[in-house]
């Protein structure tokens, strides 16, 4: 499977003057105030600021309104919803508010009382305001039902157990669930059937739909180089996903992003919720002294559609621990060029490309020879083997390993090693 880069325009980071005990989950941001919305798993309350991190301020205090610790949130029109819950499993109660953006005055309040344990994650909107919501504790979406203004069960079905991420077609068709368990399942709202098969995209937390295709943030696999952005490309009629790529992998392995909002064609989200340093028992920081500053990371998606056409040539960026490789990809094709920082020289390589590995040839000014290049599934990193024609019974194994950049920087750390990109 083809996997593209298309996260290669500019990415920016902002400060943001929240305390740093936030511990951020859910993120919305309001288009025309150009407005910046984050809750908090530990004060129970809503802050907000500008876009470029400015005038920082409480837009809900801690339990207003009944509100719970933070999770998803969505804004439509000039509405916040906004889902919380109370974390200890004793007595777990679940909190929906529609809030307006401007005053900030509640439009009105849900909530759930359940004997089971309910864990209501995130929610989509549709155009018209219908409302999906995820329990992650369960294999239920719930919704508001209009004729009797409570939130009552909308479908359920062990396909979809323990859901995280929601999103839903521009059309509102087909709503998209991140499961636990089976993968992104397709639903189909008119005819409540499930369209697509259990998968292995799993470890999603925040999900959206994007011209054509979702968005989501990995940020739960056991091997944590896998986890990132990425985006999942669907066929035309939005119900199989035929093509995967990482967009963008987290600056540091520790990270934990949650959910992400797009205004246009430009990503948010925060680096690093610090989920990790919450007891979410006892709702207590397990250690003060690492929690660092949030940081806002915006990044440009550059509104690229899939290409459909089966010759498109696909370029990608790789940085290694001795210089900058930019490839592209033909069908089953790779030809390229490299630079090497510790020779201040420049090469090429070309090849054919079987799954997910490539055999061919290199040359530069040191002489010529072969070369095998193992990708990934996603072809987010590999690794080379290669022998020069002059000493053609000597491989050198496993030599050296390139990540695709993330940005925009002359280098990055990532599995303890520093990859060069210039």
């Amino acid at each position: 499977m083809l996997v593209t880069v298309s996260f290669q325009a500019q990415t920016n980071s902002v400060e943001l003057a929240f305390e740093k005990d936030l511990v951020p989950e859910g993120i919305a941001v309001h288009k025309s105030s150009k407005k910046l919305y984050l809750n908090s798993l530990v004060h129970n309350k809503i802050v907000r600021c500008n876009l470029d991190g400015s005038d920082p301020e409480d837009f809900i205090s801690n339990n207003q309104f009944g509100y719970l610790s933070g999770f998803g949130m969505t804004i439509k029109g000039d509405t916040l919803f906004a889902l919380g819950n109370s974390l200890p499993k004793i007595n777990n109660k679940s909190i929906l508010l529609l809030l307006n953006i401007h005053s900030g005055k509640l439009i009105k309040s849900y909530r759930l009382n359940v004997p089971d344990f309910i864990y209501l994650n995130d929610l989509a909107v549709s155009s018209k305001g219908a409302v999906y919501i995820t329990d992650s504790e369960s294999n239920n979406i719930y919704t508001v039902n209009k004729s009797t203004d409570k939130l009552e069960v909308f479908f359920s079905n062990d396909g979809i157990k323990h859901s995280n991420g929601i999103a839903i077609s521009k059309d509102d068709k087909f709503l998209f669930f991140a499961s636990y368990t089976s993968g992104i399942r397709i639903f189909n709202i008119a005819s409540k059937e499930l369209i697509n098969k259990p998968n292995e995209h799993k470890g999603i937390d925040g999900m959206k739909f994007y011209n054509n295709s979702l968005v989501g943030i990995v940020n739960s696999r056991r091997d944590k180089a896998q986890n990132g952005i990425y985006r999942f490309h669907l066929n035309e009629k939005n119900i199989e996903i035929i093509n995967t790529e990482k967009l963008q992998d987290f600056s540091r392995l520790s990270d934990i992003p949650t959910t992400f909002d797009i205004y246009g064609d430009t990503m948010y989200f925060v680096t690093d919720s610090q989920m990790d340093l919450l007891n979410q028992e006892t709702m207590e920081i397990t250690d003060a002294s690492k929690l660092e500053d949030y940081r806002l990371l915006i990044s440009k998606l550059e509104g690229r559609v899939q290409p459909k056409e089966k010759n498109q040539v696909f370029s990608k960026r790789y940085c290694t621990e001795i210089g900058r490789f930019d490839l592209l990809f033909d069908k089953d094709e790779i030809a390229g060029a490299y630079y090497l920082k510790h020779k201040n020289a420049l090469g090429g390589i070309w090849g054919k490309l079987k799954n997910n590995v490539m055999t061919g040839r290199w040359q530069d000014a040191d002489g010529e020879g072969d070369i095998i290049i193992t990708f990934t599934e996603n072809f987010s990193f590999f690794t080379a083997d290669y022998r020069a024609d002059d000493e053609p019974n000597k491989w050198y194994r496993d030599t050296w390993h390139g990540a695709l950049r993330p940005n925009d920087n002359t280098s990055f750390e990532f599995n303890q090693k520093t990859y060069q990109c210039e």
